[in-house]
């Protein structure tokens, strides 16, 4: 018995259920993309006003899917760069994509929220590169907070990123003067140059908007999104807890790199309180610190050999997730 549920948990594990789960992925979002095209009451309520970068539904689709399944292989070599999870896992990408399909609202149409994930992946590229490398860390701390301008150019989110990345860099132990002077020059960067080819216009960037939405208040699906992302958010911070006593008997710099994913949930849990009329913003972030706690959950509490009975039942629960905003 116990040989068989070894061998299922490795398949859990495995890169095989990882390519299935996206193949999933891609077929259930365009169906509910499809689904939500046909019938406008169904699942659009929150995204009424649309995106005037990319108008055509079906781009718009496209280029949140590509965001998407970009995350898992950017994660991948993350991992393997710096082996936050010390065992060789891949669940972190299945869960990552189960969890974006239990909320349609950020799966069906661009949400700027995949790409602000997917840009938090590509700073943790620079920034675990800069652990205790004062010496060499400052053009890496201007590339990093260059790039969270530069986006924030698109959505005023992207710029609420510094705070959690100079936490990051603090806790690399790769600031100092010169560091800080990289930050501010990369945050200014963008601004700057935009000033000097004389194409800065207030009016083309989105202001902050924290009123709670009329169209989310009228929304159906309101009190089911809000719950779910009660249940995402308090999972994070449990198993994140429970990891932590593990954890802590880890060298230094992994529990450096861990301790960021608890920066990052407590981010976008602060700026959901905050700026809740674009929840699904920053929902993203919450589900992706989620899946790498699974994840080293997963591979920590290796005594419990029916662990695989527990994500199956989150399987499930991001499926009846998913369905129950096509009945509501």
């Amino acid at each position: 018995m116990a040989y068989r549920d070894e061998r299922i948990c490795e398949f859990f594990n495995s890169r095989t259920l990882m390519i299935v789960m996206g193949v999933v992925y891609v077929v259930v979002s365009l169906m509910a993309h499809q689904a939500a095209m046909a019938s406008q009451s169904a699942i659009a309520p929150l995204f009424q006003e649309g995106d005037p970068w990319i108008a055509h539904p079906m781009w718009s689709y496209g280029a949140n899917t590509l965001c998407v399944l970009g995350i898992i292989p950017l994660v991948v070599l993350l991992n393997k760069g710096y082996s936050f999870i010390r065992e060789v896992t891949y669940v972190y990408g299945t869960i990552f994509l189960a969890l974006q399909l239990a909320f349609p609202h950020l799966c069906v149409k661009w949400n700027p929220g995949s790409a602000l994930c997917l840009l938090v992946v590509m700073v943790q590229l620079i920034m675990f590169s800069t652990y205790q490398r004062k010496e060499v860390a400052q053009k890496r701390v201007f590339l990093a907070f260059f790039l969270v301008s530069a986006c924030s150019l698109y959505h005023y989110a992207f710029l609420a990123l510094a705070l959690p990345l100079l936490l990051g860099f603090l806790q690399m132990r790769a600031m100092n003067f010169r560091g800080f002077l990289a930050m501010i020059f990369g945050l200014i960067t963008p601004f700057w140059l935009l000033l000097g080819v004389f194409v800065f216009k207030p009016e083309l960037f989105s202001e902050p908007d924290l009123g709670f939405g009329i169209q989310m208040i009228q929304s159906r699906q309101l009190p089911i999104l809000i719950a779910g992302i009660a249940a995402v958010a308090l999972l994070t911070f449990v198993l994140s807890v429970l990891n932590l006593t593990k954890i802590i008997s880890y060298r230094l710099q992994l529990r450096v790199y861990n301790s960021f994913y608890i920066i990052l949930a407590l981010f976008s849990v602060v700026m959901m309180l905050i700026d809740h009329n674009h929840l699904p913003v920053y929902l993203p972030l919450l589900t992706y610190a989620l899946a790498i706690q699974i994840a080293q959950s997963f591979t920590i509490h290796t005594a419990m050999s029916r662990r695989w009975i527990l994500l199956s039942l989150l399987f499930a629960l991001c499926a009846a997730s998913h369905a129950v905003y096509f009945y509501v």
